[in-house]
């Protein structure tokens, strides 16, 4: 399980000032761009690549260059470890992490009586136990609808960017690192007002018809690394969220800023992989690191 990862609506960032952000990236052509990114110093290379989570095995095969970047890279870093979020314990993570503080937070207590109905009647049709979120914050109820949203248009975990190279990594004996824990992921939507995961609920309903255009139209911006179309179906919805936007990106690019810093200058090369609405924005990844006046480029297909 990963937060940024499930579908585009889970990344919230206001749109940056595109002209001067994008003068910095020093992208590659537009029609041969990826979303990986690599800093070169004189010891070693740290490559950026943006993830979508939930794929179908028709995205396949990805770019050569991304390929190759993975076979460079003697370690792979993961927001979290992919084989945490895999066991057992991950269920009573999100348990505890989705079970409220008061009463007011509560689901039944947390919405309004109109999204209260939207939401059970959305949750009848699409086939998800909604008694079982009763004693639940809504976020827990957010997430479910998304994920189960994507799975029914064939977008599957399985088939994300992470899972793939976390795969090919342990077969290739590579060293797997995490930014952060599942723990720690789930407590970002955790602390998030209740008021703004009732928002989040009702919208992601009343967005559901447009859902599977949005996806589509995600997927193929980031095949093409447009980072402008990319920016404009993912993010800029959620303009309104500014707590979600700090919670989920913001904070998260500030916290990861120190080891992805650490990587460089080191005598191996490394392979980084955050969901992509991590890498653009005038909060990204890629932008704090241009702030320390790091060379950041934009790679392309070959």
């Amino acid at each position: 399980m990963s937060i940024t990862p499930l579908v585009s609506k889970v990344c919230l960032i206001a749109a940056p000032p595109l002209a001067i952000f994008l003068s910095s990236v020093q992208p590659a052509n537009a029609e041969e761009s990826t979303f990986l990114w690599e800093i070169e110093s004189p010891n070693n290379t740290v490559y950026l690549l943006g993830s979508i989570h939930l794929l179908r095995a028709t995205d396949y095969p990805l770019p050569r260059s991304i390929q190759a970047a993975f076979d460079d890279a003697e370690t792979v870093v993961f927001e979290i470890d992919i084989a945490d979020s895999e066991s057992p314990q991950t269920l009573e993570t999100f348990v505890r992490a989705a079970l409220p503080d008061s009463p007011e937070e509560v689901l039944p207590n947390a919405l309004d009586d109109k999204t209260y109905r939207l939401a059970e009647e959305t949750a009848a049709e699409m086939g998800i136990p909604f008694t079982g979120f009763q004693g639940f914050e809504p976020w827990a109820f957010y997430l479910s609808v998304t994920g189960f949203q994507a799975l029914h248009l064939g977008f599957e975990p399985q088939y994300g960017v992470d899972a793939y190279f976390f795969n090919q990594a342990n077969q290739a004996n590579k060293t797997v690192l995490a930014l952060e824990t599942v723990e720690e992921q789930l407590g970002f939507f955790d602390t998030l007002p209740v008021s703004v995961q009732a928002d989040l609920v009702e919208q992601t309903i009343l967005e559901l018809d447009t859902f599977e255009t949005s996806i589509e139209t995600m997927v193929d911006a980031w095949k093409s690394g447009d980072i402008i179309e990319f920016e404009r179906v993912t993010l800029d919805g959620f303009v309104d969220f500014p707590e979600a936007y700090e919670a989920l990106l913001v904070q998260r690019n500030q916290n990861w800023l120190p080891d992805i810093e650490s990587f460089i200058n080191q005598s191996e090369d490394y392979l980084v992989i955050v969901g992509a609405a991590h890498l653009v924005g005038e909060d990204s990844v890629i932008k704090l690191l241009q702030d320390k006046d790091y060379t950041v480029q934009q790679m392309g297909h070959n």
